[in-house]
């Protein structure tokens, strides 16, 4: 009876949190899992996380007050799942950027993870940062997070507004980091072009047409496969980076 009458809505606050953390996280939020599952993961996670909440809520509080909680703690789960989306959305982005710059801006293929059509080369690097994802067990640092949330924020507190103005800079750094993958690879293909234009001023005869998006391609598959192998490190490095920044920005929602 006790968990009736004081921690039912406290289970619900908790519930409300992890769903809107399953809205945007890498994987969980795709249409690969059945709707089954995530709702059996979300429920289960928030029963396992209700004995870290020890507040109480009776069970004839107002209307108000429960909705305005809930909506709180979903503006929470969100929060934290935008944010760690951060570095998918700078990848895909960069990939793209490769895309353009090796002649593939209109290459595209469908997505089967968010179930839309993307650039052909933003699909490669999506899957290849996915893959890393899970090799350095970045959904088990995830659902971390998401349990170490309850003890730093509890589900029953008062807004801090300021903090959206933190989160909204830190969605910044998506076009930052996009354009720290792409960096290298822009670089080359520039020099490539610029290449090309000096050779059909010392050799009109040459065809810059026919030779240069054959050759753009090529360069661009290489220098792709040598800078790859930087990836692993950066991608882990920038994650657990933002991972930490969620860490110590998470008390900030509240007063």
């Amino acid at each position: 009876m006790y968990f009736y009458d004081y921690q039912l809505w406290i289970y619900f606050f908790i519930l409300i949190r992890i769903v809107g953390v399953s809205f945007f996280i890498p994987f969980f939020s795709t249409g690969l899992l059945p709707t089954p599952v995530k709702v059996f993961l979300v429920v289960f996670v928030s029963y396992i996380c209700l004995p870290m909440s020890t507040q109480t809520m009776p069970l004839n509080t107002d209307a108000l007050t429960i909705v305005f909680y809930l909506l709180l703690n979903f503006t929470v789960g969100i929060s934290i799942g935008i944010i760690t989306q951060i570095i998918f959305s700078a990848v895909q982005f960069a990939g793209d950027f490769f895309g353009i710059q090796m002649g593939f801006a209109l290459a595209e293929v469908l997505n089967p993870v968010y179930e839309e059509e993307v650039s052909l080369f933003s699909e490669l690097t999506f899957l290849l940062t996915t893959m890393i994802f899970f090799i350095f067990k970045g959904h088990i640092w995830l659902y971390t997070l998401i349990i170490e949330s309850f003890k730093k924020l509890p589900v029953i507190f008062s807004l801090n507004q300021d903090v959206f103005m933190v989160l909204s800079q830190k969605l910044g750094d998506v076009m930052i980091i996009g354009v720290e993958f792409a960096l290298p690879i822009t670089a080359f293909m520039l020099l490539t072009n610029i290449s090309l234009g000096i050779a059909s001023r010392l050799m009109p005869q040459l065809n810059v047409f026919m030779i240069g998006l054959p050759l753009n391609i090529i360069i661009g598959f290489l220098i792709f496969t040598v800078v790859i192998y930087t990836w692993e490190e950066n991608f882990t490095r920038l994650f657990f980076q933002i991972y930490t920044w969620l860490q110590n920005t998470i008390t900030m929602f509240a007063k």
